[in-house]
């Protein structure tokens, strides 16, 4: 018997931008012929508001031609750019939404956390809810009590547990949501970004049980923007870009490509002869050689942190496993993560570099680096410290 578990062939998904569905079959039928005549939609109601006027709909292709197979126990990391159809793939699978063109072969139980409070009645109570997943994923009335106690201690919020889900706050919902999630044992687990909205601690706690669901031989789809979680978690990568798979392999291959995928085309991010010196381009090189040469740690973005000048941003951040535990990062982070890199654009001058790297030196950072331009690197520490054990040279 074949081990694949889930076979796409030639998925594709449109969506009809400009119109909004309506419930009577026979709007949807006036639709219908209004476009095949070649007449505005009687029935679109998103208007140019410069005009008056409705625009003119039209076709968009959120995925596009997908083919892919997933086999049994492999655990697969999502990645791509916002709106690179991520999402759609997972709803697909998921059987929220229809393909367009294509087909999608699933062998198993699937459980999915899209996003927060997704599959919950919110007029139920949290145990209720509990009950009410179990069911529809097949699970009989003993098993879903033998799984109970479990559940109740992952999401930590026993003392609500017979209150109304609507009046959960998000943290609240999304840790019920990932503890039925990941203990009525599906034999297919898929994971959108919800994972943004617990506090670190919790995040620490979710991967852990990820790996462990991961160990147990269960398949898992896991969306991500963070490629270490990826490195860590994954056994297989996917890339998406703009609708497209680009690229399947191993979680290494993968994350490279998604690393170095994120330059940006904007041009205020380039400086005035200097085509190289995108900011993403530049932010992609970094995260790839960070995640190389120190793959026991986490890659940060456009961390904010606190210091003692107030708020400096930085483009990419290298912070250890040891103190991502005792840093605080919501709003803003608490300290300066290990390496912190800022690069220089027209949105940051070499002297405005200069002057955050001085601060975010006092604020815990062990190295802060200025990118210039010309891929020059500029590796700086604070007094009395030595630099760490990197591979760098003098330019990215």
């Amino acid at each position: 018997m074949s081990d694949v578990v889930i076979k796409i062939e030639k998925l594709s998904k449109k969506y009809r931008l400009g119109v909004i569905s309506r419930q009577m079959l026979v709007d949807q039928i006036e639709s219908w012929v209004a476009r095949k005549l070649g007449r505005p939609d009687p029935h679109a109601s998103v208007f140019d508001h410069q005009t008056d006027r409705m625009p003119t709909p039209y076709d968009f292709w959120a995925l596009q031609d997908i083919n892919l197979e997933i086999k049994k126990g492999d655990v697969v990391g999502i990645m791509g750019r916002n709106g690179s159809g991520k999402s759609t793939l997972l709803k697909l699978l998921s059987r929220i939404t229809a393909p367009t063109e294509g087909r999608i072969s699933i062998r198993g139980r699937i459980a999915s956390l899209l996003e927060v409070g997704t599959g919950f009645n919110y007029d139920l109570t949290g145990k209720e809810n509990v009950y009410l997943n179990g069911s529809i994923l097949g699970l009989k009335q003993k098993e879903i009590n033998d799984r109970y106690d479990r559940i109740v201690e992952f999401a930590e919020i026993p003392d609500f547990m017979e209150t109304p889900v609507k009046r959960y706050s998000s943290g609240m919902r999304v840790r019920l949501a990932f503890a039925v999630a990941a203990h009525l044992e599906p034999e297919i687990l898929i994971l959108d970004e919800v994972l943004a909205v617990g506090d670190a601690k919790f995040q620490e706690k979710c991967l852990n049980r990820i790996s462990e669901i991961r160990d147990s031989g269960t398949t898992v789809l896991f969306v991500s923007h963070s490629a270490q979680s990826v490195l860590e978690l994954c056994t297989h990568g996917v890339l998406l870009q703009e609708g497209r798979l680009v690229e399947h392999g191993t979680a290494r291959e993968v994350t490279g490509k998604y690393l170095e995928s994120l330059h940006l085309s904007h041009a205020e991010d380039a400086l005035s002869g200097a085509a190289e010196s995108h900011v993403g381009l530049q932010a992609g090189k970094i995260a790839q050689l960070l995640a190389q040469q120190l793959p026991d740690g986490h890659l940060v973005f456009n961390a904010a942190i606190e210091t003692p000048d107030g708020i400096r941003t930085i483009d990419v951040g290298w912070i250890s496993k040891s103190r991502m535990k005792t840093i605080r990062t919501e709003p803003t982070w608490s300290a300066a993560p290990d390496i912190s890199v800022s690069i220089v654009s027209r949105k940051r001058s070499v002297q405005e570099a200069e002057i955050d790297n001085h601060f975010l030196l006092k604020s815990g950072a062990r190295e802060a680096w200025i990118v210039m331009p010309d891929g020059g690197l500029d590796r700086r520490t604070e007094s009395g410290r030595g630099k760490m054990e990197l591979g760098v040279g003098e330019k990215i």
